[in-house]
């Protein structure tokens, strides 16, 4: 039981080594940004010198994720706390909320938004997955007063989102209101349409880099709509394409030093020669 009188769960982290080690975290930080005798450079950050950290740290950690490597995800969820705590102690510095103010309002709203775990036990529904998912958005539309659909503001609601989430986003409300293709093949054929006004602007005697960004944007926009087209997500995919690229460039490096060409030094030739090998090689795996 808990001072909250929660029961704990059964598999509850050790709480009070939990107070202690962050704790002990929360001073570090607060030692960072201390005027007297603190760091110069956390001193001089703000929240918005600290996005790009933010945004970099999480990335990192979907990477380890997607490795299945504990230790490393271990090490990368360390980093994603540190800047949760930095940000907290910078809003502190400023007066404008704690972390305090963080943890009881993540805590209030996970609480508030499975009312199927912390109802009363005589009053708790069951409830299946879809309708837990279902139920979430409910409640986070009414939490956040959404505006209806159609409504001139509700694309606000994605704004906040990288790139590709917030295209694939834009695409699940539209659909909402009907403006969407029937299916995967539509879409398909619209990206082939982006490419090709794309290869419009590139052929131009005289490019337009403006008008040849916006095309080349639609394409992106086009593909991510594909994406939820095919129920996958975009920014996944996109990732997941990049490990591939650095997995066969490893391994070209391999076929390279095993053949003594120098990789940095070689012609282009010889490196489509190598990437050739390596797709050859992995096809021989599969």
């Amino acid at each position: 039981m808990t001072d909250s009188g929660q029961i704990n769960p059964a598999r509850a982290p050790d709480l009070a080594a939990v107070q202690r080690a962050f704790s002990e975290f929360c001073l570090t930080v607060a030692r960072l940004r201390d005027p007297q005798g603190g760091c110069p450079w956390d001193l001089q950050q703000d929240h918005l010198s600290l996005r790009r950290y933010m945004i970099e740290e999480a990335y990192e950690a979907a990477e380890a994720m997607a490795k299945n490597h504990p230790q490393h995800l271990c090490e990368e969820l360390g980093d994603v706390l540190l800047q949760v705590v930095l940000n907290s102690q910078v809003a502190l510095d400023a007066g404008t909320f704690s972390l305090v103010d963080v943890i009881t309002g993540i805590d209030a709203k996970m609480r508030r938004r499975h009312p199927h775990v912390f109802a009363a036990a005589a009053d708790a529904p069951s409830i299946t997955t879809d309708q837990v998912k279902k139920a979430w958005e409910e409640i986070k539309r009414e939490e956040h007063q959404a505006p209806a659909l159609g409504s001139k503001t509700f694309i606000d609601a994605v704004s906040k989102h990288p790139a590709t989430a917030q295209a694939y986003k834009i695409g699940k409300i539209a659909a909402k209101i009907n403006f969407d293709w029937d299916n995967s093949q539509e879409v398909l054929a619209q990206v082939r349409s982006e490419v090709d006004e794309l290869a419009d602007e590139l052929n131009k005697p005289s490019q337009d880099k403006a008008k040849i960004a916006e095309e080349l944007g639609d394409i992106y926009f086009s593909l991510s709509q594909l994406a939820r087209h095919l129920d996958l997500d975009p920014e996944v995919v996109s990732v997941d394409a990049n490990r591939k690229f650095l997995r066969r460039f490893e391994m070209l490096e391999d076929i390279a030093a095993e053949r003594g060409i120098a990789v940095r030094t070689a012609a282009r030739v010889q490196l489509e020669a190598l990437w050739a090998a390596v797709k050859e090689k992995e096809k021989a795996k599969s």
